[in-house]
């Protein structure tokens, strides 16, 4: 399990209505619960939640559709909608009780929330928009422009400018000095994990923001019968809101103006907070057996994964580094027929990176997947720089894998790998002013598509298979490298530094090798004699195709070795 302390911040889901609904919990006390506003997700309050934790148990939620909950199923959802999505998810984590704090469009969802049966001790709405009439179509459709990934990358220019003008004009289309905001350019660190947040959220991003922008909280405001506290700090572009809270037709309303120093905005909530938090915090997150995706707790941090597929069969444990980009395509494929499970590799993604990496800790920490989820004994695929962790994988815990399955691999030798090692993944340095940082991850996952190393520009590099991945797989990959801008390659790192020979000699479960005309595939004949049970398996470029002949060729090779 996690190591708890004051401070550590764990990742959680919990399902509702059949949504998974992802939040961040930390600290010990009676409980509270932060909403985050629009297009972030509760990654923004992780630093007010190491500050808080010394005094509650803090949860802050993922809005659906941002973060990594799943979205809602309505087309055009509104403001009502995700108040009974919210309720649900209180009910279902058991902080219906919990005071909560809210920002901008968090503010909305739970006052809407709290004015309908509400059963906090305490609403604190930190920014609240109370406009005259809600903003005319035009000006929402202005504003919220789709966020449209493309086969050819455009969309990160236009994206980054938002996020740029985001913070500089108010509305950030209007570029006029009477639209300029009075504030400071936040913090290069802030800014980073607002981009993380937008890319996080994608074509959601708008869904929840848009609907705050077409309702008006006036009726919420007169209904309400909690108590509810309106704020802003004096630099918040709904400052002026203040003025029209309804306080003289409410006694349940109270307003509080504050200034922009966010050190006095902390003690101020944290003194709130400790006024109404005096229920007892829920003592651990819900089982969630049957879910798509979830952590397991390690000694060094979280562990992510997705499971998907069929419901019949042997998990399909599928590896891919330094991204989950090939994984997930394979687990497309394979699913129809197995159960499969897709990690993120420590350092990538949602996983938290190891303190000292190397294949047999990636090893070790997969085989810790395998027991908590009690889906073994599985079938490893390990896929080109994953290859030497799945093989470190079936050495070091052979009684949990039936069979491992080689589709390309690093070249063998410590001289070679360490040419790869030095190139395959390389620091990426954030770009506050361009955004460099998000073309040059792109164009290194889609390069790693087409040739073999991703850096290798010659011809005898080309892979055949002609197929480039999904905009949407690419963003999705995309932000996971942003995510672990500093360790998206710690895995494929550590598996470059476990290329020897002697390595593969270890594995003594089955072993399938996959042959063909892509360059990652070199020296699968020269793997495959590595290992003692191990035979070759000749695969078409085709991905489909290959596919049906990998599942048939491993399911014979089981009952024969069997």
């Amino acid at each position: 399990m996690t190591t708890t302390t004051a401070e550590g911040i764990e990742r959680h889901y919990v399902t509702t209505q059949g949504r998974q609904v992802h939040y961040r919990v930390c600290g010990q006390g009676p409980a509270v619960v932060l909403l985050h506003d629009s297009p972030r997700s509760s990654r923004l309050h992780s630093p007010a939640m190491k500050m808080l934790a010394s005094r509650f148990r803090v949860f802050a939620l993922d809005t659906p559709g941002y973060g990594n909950s799943d979205p809602l199923t309505a087309t055009e959802p509104t403001i009502l909608d995700f108040a009974e999505a919210l309720g649900e998810t209180l009910a279902a984590l058991g902080l219906e009780r919990a005071p909560l704090y809210a920002t901008h469009t968090g503010a909305k969802i739970a006052l809407a929330l709290a004015a309908r049966g509400g059963k906090m001790p305490l609403l604190v709405l930190d920014g609240l928009s109370i406009p005259d009439a809600p903003a005319p179509e035009t000006f929402i459709s202005a504003y919220m422009r789709p966020f449209q990934p493309d086969a050819s990358g455009a969309y990160l220019a236009a994206e980054w400018v938002h996020v740029r003008d985001m913070l500089r004009w108010f509305p950030w289309f209007s570029h006029e000095a009477k639209s300029r905001i009075a504030m400071d350019s936040p913090s290069a660190e802030w800014l980073e994990d607002y981009g993380i947040d937008l890319f996080s959220a994608g074509p959601h991003y708008s869904c929840a923001y848009a609907a705050a922008m077409r309702w008006s909280p006036w009726e919420d405001l007169l209904a309400v019968k909690v108590p509810t506290l309106v704020a802003a700090k004096s630099d918040d572009v709904l400052y002026a809101y203040l003025d029209k809270v309804p306080t003289d037709h409410n006694p349940s309303l109270s307003v509080e103006r504050l200034g922009s120093d966010r050190g006095e905005w902390l003690d101020w909530l944290a003194e709130r907070l400790t006024q109404a938090a005096t229920a007892a915090a829920p003592a651990s997150p819900p089982t969630q057996h049957e879910a798509q995706r979830g952590y397991v707790d390690l000694p060094q941090g979280q562990l992510h994964w997705r499971r998907g597929g069929s419901q019949q069969g042997r998990t399909a444990l599928i590896l891919s580094a330094p991204t989950t980009l090939e994984a997930l395509d394979w687990a497309c494929e394979l699913g129809a027929e197995r159960p499969t499970l897709v990690p993120d590799l420590p350092g990538f993604g949602d996983s938290d990176p190891l303190p000292e990496p190397c294949a047999d800790a990636v090893a070790d920490c997969l085989a810790l997947l395998i027991e908590r989820l009690g889906c073994g004994p599985v079938d490893v695929v390990a896929i080109d720089l994953a290859a030497p962790i799945g093989a470190r994988l079936a050495a070091r815990h052979p009684a949990l894998i039936n069979a491992l399955t080689i589709n390309g691999a690093p070249p063998l030798g410590a001289a070679a790998a360490a040419t790869m090692r030095a190139a395959t993944s390389p620091q990426i340095a954030f770009d506050a002013h361009a955004g460099s940082h998000l073309h040059r991850a792109w164009h290194m996952l889609r390069d790693s598509q087409v040739q073999w190393p991703w850096y290798d520009l010659s011809q005898q590099a080309a892979r055949k298979t002609g197929v480039l991945p999904d905009p949407m797989a690419m963003l999705a990959a995309l932000t996971g490298i942003l995510k672990q801008r500093q360790h998206f390659g710690q895995a494929a790192d550590a598996a470059l530094g476990a290329c020897e020979a002697a390595s593969w000699a270890e594995v003594s479960v089955p072993a399938l090798v996959c042959l063909g005309d892509d360059p990652a595939q070199r020296e699968a004949p020269e793997i495959a004699a590595l290992m003692p049970q191990a035979r070759t398996l000749q695969l078409p470029s085709d991905r489909a195709q290959a596919a049906a002949l990998l599942l048939a060729a491993m399911g014979a090779h089981l009952a024969v070795a069997s």
